[in-house]
């Protein structure tokens, strides 16, 4: 058996613990409980935590028709400016003006023939891949929300989305070829449109993984 006040393991029936001192009588010493893991079922814990408390905080929010209009106005932002090409002051700045950018146009190369920025570059631009991954994420992600009604998948995606959406961002630079020479006079910014598809994306990926487990759990939060 074991000591109730300190844990010592003690000889079964003794009435006082040898080590602390301890009174035991009338009352029987159970070994002592496990620590809590610390490994994945811990995390696991924390994570269907912090899951249950989000569920609580959105109950009663019209959680589908969130996600609905949210990937709806993700899509619609890839028609506004996503980034904007300027040229710092220098020989450059005279010859570039600042250029802004669609998520559209960016994906698909629509060229126009009087852009500064793009007859800077040392070879033809081609279609972005990463803004193409993003727009067919995008366009699974209401066909899953819509009419599939799978809102897992959703969520997955338009994380993916997401993603992809921040490496176009991060790798801007490097996947067009900018003149080396004028690289380090050039200005990259971030427009509205990119910062709202971005957001409208997490929007609808968080309003799919609650409602998804909200159906889990039998749809009582």
């Amino acid at each position: 058996m074991f000591c109730k006040h300190c844990g010592s393991q003690i000889p079964d029936g003794s009435e006082k613990c040898p080590s602390c001192g301890g009174d035991l009588k009338g009352s029987a010493a159970s070994a002592p409980k496990p620590m809590a893991s610390v490994g994945g079922s811990s995390v696991k814990e924390m994570a269907d935590n912090i899951t249950n408390a989000a569920l609580e905080k959105t109950a009663g929010l019209p959680r589908v028709l969130i996600a609905k209009v949210c990937i709806l106005i993700a899509l619609v932002s890839f028609f506004l400016p996503f980034i904007s090409v300027s040229c710092k002051d220098n020989e450059y700045a005279d010859e570039m003006e600042e250029q802004s950018y669609s998520g559209f146009s960016l994906m698909l190369d629509l060229e126009d023939d009087d852009d500064e920025a793009l007859d800077s570059l040392e070879s033809d631009p081609s279609p972005n891949i990463f803004l193409i991954l993003a727009f067919a994420g995008g366009v699974a992600s209401a066909v899953f929300i819509f009419y599939k009604k799978k809102y897992k998948l959703a969520a997955i995606i338009s994380g993916g989305s997401v993603v992809a959406l921040i490496l176009f961002r991060m790798t801007f630079f490097g996947y067009y070829d900018f003149p080396s020479q004028a690289k380090k006079y050039i200005d990259i910014d971030t427009k509205f449109g990119l910062l709202l598809c971005i957001l409208t994306m997490l929007a609808t990926a968080a309003a799919c993984f609650l409602e998804d487990k909200n159906s889990d759990s039998g749809g009582t939060i």
